[in-house]
């Protein structure tokens, strides 16, 4: 019938999702079963019924050419865009005056842009950075690679506060006084990352499995403090592996990051679906940082988005619901870019064992 439209149940009552246009109906099982009835070729009649499918255009929407994916990916692709009649109520004449009005009624509901679990806080050592200023962007650029050979090996503390700091850390104060100088008050704070709105979505959570200095476990990083909150024990051996869906590589790593997004934050200035993507690509922008910060302090580093979401939800103390992780990132000495095991399957494949 069309791929842009899904049914809810929402307290006894149906609801047709016209996600295309974000529109949305409710509907009696008269209707559904006259909608059934048209997807299977039935001809329009005079009928109140037809009428009103016709009024809602909800079978207008085209099928798409081609799409490789399920439709859940399309329901997220089409769903997080500006629907076709949102693009036609823009203001042309003052675009910035339904903005500007609509943050002005949105501006006692700030949430807080620094959330910290309860726990007990391990204070960080000062960044010292002045190895990163002695690497080139373009050597860090070009140096940069996924790792999945680590070594066992420890790193210094100082070495994993000051990647921290530098991904996650709010390294322009968390004052804007540059927007105060304009008259304009100020929401949220600036990573060495852009993110929309400078909400910073991204929380970081720190695996320290080999660190020197601080006791393996579970962290939340302050941005706004620079210090961590112990929020688990430590993972038992195996387990980050298999959290990871058996990237089992993971266990010989220094430590890791699971970057969970705070989708509350978001909420609360972008009530469209849009913002999803702004939450993901916000991890992007984060990850490639990371990655050239390892790389500027010889550090290997690995990214992957594969892992157990509700296990690791639930051992973060996150509800999946406002907060969920998105994505993790892993350091350590490396050697290479494919884990020892894979070559070794490999191997065996070729040779026929």
């Amino acid at each position: 019938m069309t791929p842009s439209v899904f049914l809810r149940i929402v307290d006894g009552h149906l609801i047709l999702w016209d996600y295309l246009h974000h529109r949305q109906f409710e509907i009696q099982t008269a209707h559904l079963n006259r909608l059934i009835e048209i997807s299977a070729g039935d001809s329009p009649r005079d009928s109140e019924i037809d009428s009103d499918i016709a009024d809602s255009r909800v079978l207008d929407n085209p099928e798409p050419d081609e799409w490789g994916w399920d439709y859940l990916s399309r329901i997220f692709h089409v769903g997080t865009q500006i629907g076709r009649n949102e693009q036609e109520s823009f203001d042309n004449e003052n675009p910035y005056r339904g903005y500007i009005e609509y943050c002005a009624s949105i501006a006692d509901k700030i949430p807080d842009m620094f959330p910290t679990p309860e726990g007990n806080i391990s204070p960080l050592p000062h960044p010292e950075l002045e190895k990163l200023e002695s690497v080139s962007l373009k050597s860090a650029l070009w140096n940069r690679r996924t790792h999945r050979c680590f070594r066992h090996e420890a790193l210094d503390l100082t070495t994993v506060s000051n990647a921290l700091y530098a991904t996650f850390g709010a390294v322009h104060g968390r004052e804007r006084g540059d927007l105060k100088d304009l008259g304009l008050m100020p929401v949220g704070y600036r990573r060495t990352s852009p993110s929309g709105g400078g909400l910073h979505p991204s929380e970081p959570y720190l695996v320290a499995v080999r660190v020197n200095g601080l006791e393996p476990g579970i962290y939340h990083y302050s941005s706004g403090g620079h210090y961590l909150t112990a929020v688990g024990p430590a993972l038992r051996p195996g387990q980050l592996g298999k959290l990871l869906c058996a990237q089992n590589f993971a266990e010989d790593i220094s430590y890791g990051i699971f970057v969970a997004s705070t989708f509350s934050k978001m909420w609360w200035k972008y009530p469209h679906s849009r913002a999803y993507r702004v939450a993901l690509l916000d991890i992007g922008c984060l990850t490639q940082t990371f990655q050239l910060v390892c790389t500027a302090q010889g550090v290997q580093s690995w990214p992957t988005g594969y892992f157990n979401d509700h296990q690791i939800n639930a051992l973060l103390g996150l509800d999946g619901k406002t907060s969920s992780v998105i994505f993790f990132l892993g350091a350590g000495r490396g050697d290479g870019s494919v884990a020892p095991e894979a070559l070794a399957a490999i191997h065996d494949m070729q040779s026929g064992d």
